[in-house]
């Protein structure tokens, strides 16, 4: 669980926003190390809204301070990297554009080490590679 900042609009218990990093107006404001003390790509579930609110240039209505958890990555893996506990995560590089698969094959992550949480099971793969669905922290 991770305390940060976002804007009263989107505070809702549940409610599940991507940080994408801190934006130019903020670059000089004295509250940016809470509002950008998150993973940037990463996807966040807000978990429980607290009662401290701030100005904000950025947000209408202000930001509040919230606490989030990372949710984790459903992502397509080659069969015996699923057998592992941990992977070093990277993509499968497929260019079938059209797949249902490709982002999840395919998926904006970084790679580095992620812990597998769960094995989803085989995916079928129209190019015939054998491929698991895994989900990772």
């Amino acid at each position: 669980m991770v305390v940060t900042l976002v804007g009263i609009k989107i505070a809702k218990e549940g409610n599940e926003f991507i940080y994408y990093g801190v934006a130019n107006t903020c670059k000089n404001c004295k509250l940016k190390t809470v509002c950008s003390n998150l993973e940037e790509g990463r996807a966040y579930k807000i978990l429980k809204i607290r009662e401290k609110k701030h100005e904000c240039p950025l947000h209408e209505g202000g930001v509040i301070a919230v606490e989030v958890e990372k949710i984790p990555y459903e992502i397509n893996v080659k069969s015996q990297e699923a057998e592992a506990t941990s992977i070093s995560f990277k993509p499968i590089r497929c260019n079938e554009f059209s797949c249902n698969e490709y982002r999840a094959c395919n998926p904006k992550i970084k790679e580095k080490e992620y812990r597998i949480l769960r094995v989803l099971g085989d995916v079928e793969c129209p190019k015939g590679y054998n491929i698991k669905k895994i989900v990772i922290d």
